[in-house]
């Protein structure tokens, strides 16, 4: 008897292990490791998806397994070192093996069912009143097809029936998510074809003869027969009854990018090509990840896709991975420029289908490449050799669903498992990748100079505060009002950024103070004068704005702050002849907005681009000679002991946007608090001072790279529950730590309440990884029985 051992797409705790099944005679030729399969689970038997991890035969035995029902595809196999990385991320991440599974396999397949059944006998004294019920639908003679959701019986009564031998059931499988196939038509029979050109009667279809014959066709799409010749489908069809042509269908692809103009390939400057000679030696030598610190536009691109074709050519595979879907189509645009049809593309914004079709080009050897965001580490790409993570430091590739993975920590574990080369590129690392490189882990390459021969950008930073001293109250200090003036007339471009999106970050009554705030969360409402609402940004809530303070009914409430739709709005009042877009996530909604807006201004179609973070960097505009940044403060001081890490990243990198052609580049950057650190040397962009004040700030405080910080979020909608559930989970826990690991909390979340949902955390510092599973199981047990969830964090980016 072959056993498989399948991991069930479930993500509960309760059923965090493989379970058995018997393969049937018809599949045992075909059942492979890593294969998905569609199964009977639970008690009712419901088919549900399926991987499986392991196969082993057994003597036949007493216990009765239940068989496999069926493969869904047996083409996609999901490769050996990629369940090696699920039971790693498992462990790690402290997340059941099936939420490690479904987060590496491609989207999904939804498996419906049809269900038909039919009497088998008459006796009914056996069936309840409900059973009866049921059976005076059905029919004796045919299967007739049954809706659950229409009739008063659950699909385990109908098993229970069928194992009484009462009904006879048929269930079949469905998968939501298909191959894309189109129509064609060849000629099949010259011979034929010939003989229905004598006839004089059947003009349409003589027409559509003398098409193939007289342009030598040997097939062509039906649907551009149609629109070519204007003929009929019947007419077709009539052809193929009398065995002239044959219609027939071939599987496509869904277009996932257009068509790219060739990049041509750049001979690498001096510094770019030691680099590229170091990262190879140092590779060859047994360093698997190299870290290359640029500054802005110093051409770390250009060294990735030298590195891609080096390994390209020797027939391995390369993973190219970019922060933000913004940043895609200009990656694409090159990726795809040079290797054409050998790059597939992944990341959140295509559909299902499109990422189905991706997936199986990477999984057939087609796709070489793999150019995508976060979760594009996992793409099962043919003989795997390269990762490239741009703009490392970034946060987006940390995942806050589960399993909470940091995508840097899976790359380096998943070229581990194949003897492969992990690049990182950033002009602003993360403290945790350069502490890497001061211990010896990580190879380093620095590149402190631009690659086209232009100088960093020129940078100002004004104190707000004295613009309030001189009367000026404006968005726009007077500095970056005259240096967008300016560069207008001189036909240059400019970058605003702004880090909050909507018009303005909350309404307020100056009277009493009172804040407009969402009724199921704990946050202040932002307002959108697009829509003339206030907008919760965390649950979707919309209301209008009150005329009088809800609160002491006085008229004197009015919007304060500023988000990116105010910052349009005054652009366009200030100067009425700029053409202005907005990029954020209100205006790249829609599929391919992103791309359509980035190729507007990258062909000077507007003049002014403002924008949140995903314009802050990896954008390369020639002609952008001015930044300006508007309020450089916004993450400076949220409780967060990265939040001077962040904001440093942030200004260097969107400063970098400025002066990447020929003509020299000005950066402004607005704050309250010109004199911090983070700020000052942002200005200068300088990494390596920041980084010596900031991890010895990191060694005083005990915070990473020298320990570990785990968080733990408890959520409930019943406050008192989770407060006294919280409570005891920390005296259980602090019982099984430590005496030097330090819990902080539980306390109220920053944001205590979200979707009418309380929020508590707590945090424990220090190196963890010998007492989670502890923690863990402690945690599971207080909350099984309640109302209260929870999430494992470890090494969080966010804190809120």
């Amino acid at each position: 008897m072959i056993i498989a051992s399948v991991c069930i797409d479930n993500p509960s705790k309760e059923i965090d292990r493989l379970f058995d099944y018997s393969v049937p005679d018809s599949l045992k030729e075909s059942i492979k490791i890593g294969m998905r399969v569609i199964v009977p689970f639970g008690a009712s038997n419901k088919l549900i998806q399926g991987v499986v991890l392991e196969i082993n035969e057994k003597s036949e035995e007493e216990i009765k397994y239940k068989e496999i029902y069926d493969i869904i595809d047996e083409e996609f196999i999901l490769p050996q070192d990629l369940i090696k990385l699920a039971y790693f991320m498992k462990k790690k991440y402290v997340c059941t093996l099936s939420e490690a599974i479904y987060s590496i396999l491609p989207p999904k397949m939804g498996i419906s069912e049809c269900i038909e059944a039919k009497i088998i006998t008459e006796d009914c004294s056996i069936c309840s009143k409900k059973e009866k019920q049921f059976l005076s639908m059905l029919n004796k003679d045919k299967y007739l097809k049954i809706d659950l959701k229409s009739i008063n019986i659950k699909r385990a009564d109908l098993i229970s029936m069928r194992n009484r031998g009462i009904i006879d059931l048929k269930i079949e499988t469905k998968q939501n998510l298909n191959k894309k196939t189109v129509q064609l038509v060849r000629l099949k029979d010259n011979k034929k074809a010939i003989e229905l050109l004598n006839n004089k009667k059947l003009k349409q279809q003589r027409n559509i003869i003398e098409y193939f014959l007289n342009n030598n066709i040997n097939e062509i799409l039906l649907s551009q027969l149609i629109d070519i010749l204007g003929c009929s489908r019947v007419t077709i069809k009539s052809l193929e009854e009398k065995g002239v042509i044959e219609i027939f269908e071939r599987e496509v692809y869904r277009e996932v990018a257009t068509e790219y103009a060739n990049y041509p390939k750049h001979i690498l400057s001096h510094i770019q090509r030691k680099a590229f000679e170091s990262i190879l030696n140092e590779y060859r030598e047994g360093r698997r990840v190299s870290l290359i610190r640029g500054v802005t536009g110093c051409g770390k691109t250009e060294i990735y896709l030298n590195l891609v074709e080096y390994f390209i050519n020797l027939n391995y595979g390369a993973i190219v991975l970019v922060p933000e879907i913004s940043l895609t189509p200009q990656t694409v645009e090159r990726f795809k420029g040079r290797f054409k049809d050998k790059v597939a593309i992944l990341h959140s914004r295509l559909s299902d289908g499109e990422r189905y079709d991706e997936w199986r080009r990477i999984s057939r050897g087609e796709a070489k490449i793999v150019v995508g965001a976060r979760s594009a580490v996992f793409a099962p790409v043919e003989n795997l050799k390269l990762i490239i993570i741009d703009e490392e430091h970034e946060y987006s590739y940390k995942s806050e669903q589960n399993p909470k993975y940091l995508t840097r920590e899976v790359a380096e574990q998943r070229v581990n498992l194949i003897d492969g080369l992990l690049v990182l590129g950033s002009a602003t690392p993360s403290i945790e990748s350069y502490y890497n490189v001061s211990r010896g882990i990580y190879n380093l390459i620095e590149i402190d100079e631009r690659v086209s021969g232009s100088t960093l950008p020129d940078v100002h930073i004004v104190d707000m505060r004295q613009e309030l001293i001189t009367g000026n109250r404006s968005i726009f200090s007077r500095e970056l009002y005259s240096s967008i003036e300016e560069n207008l007339k001189n036909n240059k471009q400019t970058i605003l950024f702004l880090n909050r999106r909507g018009y303005s970050t909350f309404v307020s009554c100056r009277e009493c103070g009172y804040v407009c705030k969402c009724s199921n969360c704990d946050v202040a409402m932002t307002y959108h004068i697009s829509t003339n609402t206030l907008e919760c940004h965390y649950c979707g809530q919309t209301m209008h704005i009150p005329k009088l303070c809800p609160k002491c009914k006085s008229k004197y409430i009015k919007h304060f702050g500023a988000g990116t739709e105010k910052i349009e709005q005054e652009v366009k009042r200030l100067f009425p002849s700029a053409r202005v877009i907005r990029m954020d996530m209100d205006t790249t909604r829609k599929k391919g907005e992103h791309e359509r807006l980035y190729r507007l201004f990258k062909e000077h179609k507007a003049d002014i681009l403002i924008g949140t973070q995903m314009i802050s960097k990896g954008m390369d505009f020639k002609n952008v000679t001015l930044v300006g940044v508007v309020a450089a403060d916004t993450m400076l001081n949220l409780p967060d002991f990265r939040a001077a890490e962040r904001t440093f990243q942030l200004l260097v990198q969107v400063a970098g946007r400025a002066g990447r052609g020929y003509d020299k580049g000005k950066v402004v950057i607005q704050t309250y608090e010109p004199e911090h650190y983070s700020i000052q040397l942002a200005a200068t962009q300088n990494y390596n001072e920041f980084y010596k004040k900031e991890i010895e700030i990191r060694r005083f405080l005990n915070n990473p790279p020298f320990t570990d910080l785990t968080y733990f979020l408890f959520t409930s909608n019943n406050e008192e529950e989770l407060i006294k559930i919280c409570k005891e989970i920390e005296q259980e826990v602090k019982r099984v730590i430590p005496s030097d690991f330090t819990i902080l909390g539980p306390t109220p979340n920053f944001i205590s309440k979200i979707k009418n949902t309380f929020r508590w955390n707590m945090m424990i510092k220090g190196c963890i990884v010998d007492y989670i599973d502890i923690i863990d199981k402690i945690i599971y047990d207080k909350t099984r029985a309640t109302s209260v969830k929870y999430s494992i964090d470890l090494n969080p980016y966010s804190l809120i």
